[in-house]
Parts: structure tokens; sequence; C-alpha cells
């Protein structure tokens, strides 16, 4: 009598068949972790670009000399005019086909926000003040598209005040 020992046929396609079930589960699992990675990293620089385009232009309203439009009181409106100093030269802030630029008196528009943002809301409200340095709400609604076709939207809002 011969001992063979060893696995049969059957075991070892059970065996393939255990194994090729846990690799796809695996797979999954990569596969998703993957989106989620591309899915924050699409947010975080989205979050970025928009603090950093909001920055500037809270920053000119806070050093400017007097805001032009929107006027005190007045519905929100898409563009926003900053007088700089008191010789009258003026910064504008608006959206054009989804990107925020900035402009100097009468000079080419300079862009402020990424290509890759598409800004579909941004407005301007300034508060109705009494003899105070007026206070602007900027809102600003974009929509991102990540590398992996992962779309994001988020609306921002903050408020700036002139220090004059």
């Amino acid at each position: 009598m011969r001992n063979i020992e060893g696995y049969t046929l059957i075991e070892i396609i059970i065996y393939i068949a255990i194994l090729s079930v846990v690799l796809v589960i695996i797979t999954i699992i990569i596969i998703m972790i993957l989106q989620t990675q591309n899915k924050i990293i699409t947010i975080a620089n989205a979050n970025e670009t928009t603090r950093i385009a909001l920055k500037e232009i809270t920053q000119n309203i806070e050093d400017g000399y007097q805001v032009e439009s929107p006027n005190p009181g007045s519905t929100q409106s898409d563009k926003l005019t900053v007088e700089t100093d008191s010789t009258g030269d003026t910064i504008s802030f608006y959206t054009q086909n989804g990107i925020i630029y900035s402009k100097y008196n009468d000079n080419t528009p300079i862009q402020v926000s990424s290509s890759n943002i598409f800004t579909y809301n941004l407005s301007f409200q300034e508060e109705a003040n009494t003899g105070m340095s007026p206070t602007i709400f900027i809102t600003l609604t974009e929509k991102n598209v990540g590398s992996t076709g992962q779309q994001t939207s988020k609306t921002y809002e903050t408020t700036a005040t002139q220090r004059r």
C-alpha cells in the first residue's frame, strides 16, 4: 500500500476560489480608499484656492479708501469696486465664465481664482451703516471637478470691514 500525501484537485480548486474572493475584496477596498483620498485632496485644493481668493478680496476691502459698489443697504451685487486711495484709483472684483477676476482701474483683468474651480455665485452686500466703517458680506459658491471626475460644491461666506 502506498501512502500518497498531497492535495486533491477539489481541494486546490476550493483554495483558489477562496483566495480569489479575498483578492477581489481587497481590490475593492483599495479602490474605495483611493477614491476617498482623491475626494479629500480635491476638497482641500478647492478650499485652499477659494480661501486665497477670499483673502485677497477681504484684504482689499480692509485696506481700501472707500467702497464704491455695492451701495449701503442695496441688494446684492455680483461686482465689488473699492477705491484704493484718495486719488480715485479703484480695484474691482467680479466673475466671468466661472473665474474670479480683479481689475485695477481700466487695466487688463487679473485672474484671482483657479481655472479648475467654477465660481457660479459671487455676491457682495454692504451693510447699511451709520457713519461707521462699512462691512461687506461676501458669498461665494464654487464647484470643483477632481482628477477622477469627482465633483464637489461648497458655499463660503465671510465679512470684511474697512479699517479707516
